[in-house]
């Protein structure tokens, strides 16, 4: 359909499915995770650098198991961590464990 505005013709621009991506991490595959939770580091500080199977501390070289893509990272409480209260980050990985990036267990 075109309409006429102030003789100019202007066409419909064609409606096509979009790909929304997920909120937070959008299916990272390599490059690094920032401000995540690491027993380095005091406050949430640390970044993370994503392998093949593996994300890898830069600043320690700790390895946390799990399997790229990388699909979001969320702060919750972990069970083994210091505390309750104290909330850590936690990699959704592809197979959709959830992993705490201070111990590395998973939910």
């Amino acid at each position: 359909m075109k309409f006429m505005v102030g003789n100019t013709a202007i066409g419909q621009a064609n409606q096509l499915p979009r790909k929304h991506a997920d909120i937070g991490v959008a299916n990272l595959l390599h490059g690094s995770l920032t401000n995540l939770a690491c027993k380095c580091s005091i406050k949430d500080t640390a970044d993370f650098l994503i392998k093949k199977d593996r994300i890898v501390c830069a600043f320690c070289d700790r390895e946390i198991v799990c399997l790229p893509p990388i699909l979001g990272v969320y702060k919750a409480t972990c069970s083994c961590c210091s505390s309750f209260s104290i909330k850590s980050t936690f990699v959704l990985d592809s197979r959709g464990l959830y992993t705490c990036t201070w111990c590395g267990r998973t939910k």
